[in-house]
């Protein structure tokens, strides 16, 4: 566990970055910060920064599309999904509730609650969940999937924050975290389905003596091994899913550690979103890679709202 290891700062302060996403293509890293309703852009080539200003609530996950119009992105806003073009990345844009393709909304009895983390698997599906913004445990969230036909399904009940996401690369296991469970949990998973199955617990901060750090975003490694933020004490830990034992303990100088990406050409450069005023930094030297991040195939309604 020595510190063989670089953390380096990459943007300037964010209000409270979530929801990283490598994008192989534009070789940039894309991110969310959540309550200034802001996708964010990071270009290491050019060391450049833009952003992306969508009207309509707290904005919590990007994700590619693969086959929408180039540029084309899946975001939540609020308890909404939407798709949102952005034409040229490199400028700085804002767009209004007119501009968004509406894909689904969820629990518009629960006004409390908003999205919160969300990845697609190998189909393009997504997998998105949703919390009290009040952190309220009589107002649950849910774990929902997104098909390509947009058909949106509750598929795990009862979640207090839910967050983190990460497959293996043989697609037979979904890790998923409860953050206020403090719990990493796995599922198997059906990829030709999407179904979930055979829920049970990897991974307990508490029962590991790692409280008050909670599980946050998650990601995996080319060795099966998970990635997985410590909110509240400013580490990311690497984990073996299959004894849990704590492989790494990498420090990050900002408590809030929500998520974490792979990047960079080797994705060997692992990104670290922060909440709560800080900014978003890049580990390398760790030894270890990840995969590609999957973008979304769902269906896509054939224009934005103010041209319909």
């Amino acid at each position: 566990m020595s510190e063989d290891y670089k953390v380096e700062p990459v943007t300037g302060t964010i209000g409270f970055g979530e929801g990283p996403h490598w994008s192989v293509e534009d070789q940039a890293l894309y991110f969310v910060d959540f309550y200034e309703q802001l996708v964010r852009r990071y270009h290491p080539e050019t060391d450049t920064h833009t952003k992306l200003h969508i009207e309509g609530g707290p904005v919590s996950m990007v994700v590619p599309h693969k086959t929408g119009p180039a540029h084309t992105f899946v975001v939540s806003v609020g308890l909404s999904l939407v798709a949102v073009t952005w034409p040229d990345p490199t400028q700085d844009l804002a767009v209004t509730a007119d501009d968004l393709r509406l894909l689904a909304t969820v629990e518009q009895d629960l006004p409390g609650n908003s999205f919160n983390d969300g990845k697609c698997d190998a189909v393009g599906r997504l997998f998105v969940g949703t919390m009290s913004l009040a952190e309220d445990p009589d107002h649950m969230g849910n774990l929902y999937r997104l098909d390509t036909d947009r058909t949106i399904t509750k598929v795990v009940e009862k979640v207090t924050l839910s967050n983190g996401l990460a497959w293996t690369e043989d697609n037979s296991t979904m890790y998923y975290n409860d953050t206020l469970e403090y719990k990493v949990n796995a599922f198997d998973f059906d990829l030709p389905t999407g179904a979930l199955s055979g829920r049970r617990v990897v991974f307990d901060f508490q029962e590991a003596g790692l409280s008050p750090a909670k599980p946050d975003g998650m990601t995996i490694d080319t060795d099966g091994n998970i990635w997985v933020p410590g909110l509240g004490v400013g580490t990311v830990f690497n984990i073996d899913p299959s004894n849990g034992e704590i492989l790494k303990v990498v420090n990050i100088p900002a408590l809030d550690t929500t998520s974490v990406s792979w990047g960079g050409p080797d994705l060997d450069q692992l990104f670290v979103t922060c909440g709560n005023n800080a900014p978003v930094y890049r580990v390398t030297g760790l030894g270890v890679k990840g995969f590609p991040a999957n973008a979304c195939t769902v269906d896509l309604p054939t224009e934005p709202r103010k041209k319909q």
